[in-house]
């Protein structure tokens, strides 16, 4: 067996993962609803490519030994710190959605290429985003209490950025440090249209939409980027 998916809602053993039988799996998910599930058997699960863990754990920081994890997706886990991510070098893909933190400040220089926030209460600092060297796409999601994205030193890879659904998000800064970013997608955000498209912009992007969800001013930004010669963002 190298693949297992757990919806877990009533389970009398937290140890299940102590299970021989699971240590060569190579992609598991799982979610713990009220049972509090020990991660600590962690250590022996050599072969994990993916993981996506959610609701309730203990010892979250053992997911620190998985060292061949290229995938990593952390669900309703709230304020647990995050250092042990620092310890996985082979790690491409991570995506934090639900839960509440303020930050992932924890996690330091890194080769994630993907990076995916998504409904995070209380989260509203991403000053440290430069610190994922290697991003090449980064998203953002339901994130109400963010003010501000800035690039305050290149980024040499990153390529594609979706914005959505931050009403709070003021100011997106530094465009011109992204010089390989091609897709650009802003949705329902307070960040001020003529004010954004007046800084100067990456000559790789091409793909660029701007929407509000007022149909007026959006036909009139979307007429805007065209006689610009931006594209929309094609799926």
């Amino acid at each position: 067996m190298h693949s297992l998916n757990l919806g877990i809602h009533e389970l009398e053993n937290s140890d299940i993962l102590g299970i021989d039988s699971l240590r060569s799996l190579r992609d598991l998910a799982f979610i713990s609803d009220r049972k509090l599930l020990n991660l600590q058997y962690f250590k022996e699960f050599s072969h994990l490519e993916q993981l996506h863990v959610g609701g309730k754990v203990k010892n979250l920081d053992a997911i620190g030994y998985l060292e061949g994890l290229n995938y990593l997706s952390l669900h309703s886990i709230s304020k647990l710190p995050l250092h042990f991510i620092n310890r996985l070098k082979k790690l491409k893909h991570l995506r934090i959605l639900l839960g509440g933190r303020e930050h992932i400040q924890e996690i330091e220089e890194n080769h994630i290429d993907d990076l995916e926030i998504f409904r995070i209460r209380g989260f509203h600092d991403l000053s440290h985003i430069t610190k994922f060297r290697a991003l090449t796409s980064l998203t953002i999601e339901d994130q109400a209490q963010l003010r501000e994205i800035g690039f305050d030193r290149g980024m040499e890879a990153l390529e594609e950025i979706t914005i959505s659904n931050c009403k709070g998000l003021a100011r997106l800064s530094g465009m011109e440090r992204l010089p390989s970013l091609r897709k650009l997608r802003v949705f329902k955000t307070a960040i001020d249209f003529d004010s954004f498209i007046r800084q100067k912009l990456p000559s790789a992007l091409s793909e660029l939409e701007f929407i509000t969800s007022k149909s007026k001013v959006d036909q009139e930004i979307q007429d805007s980027l065209f006689k610009l010669g931006f594209q929309r963002w094609s799926i």
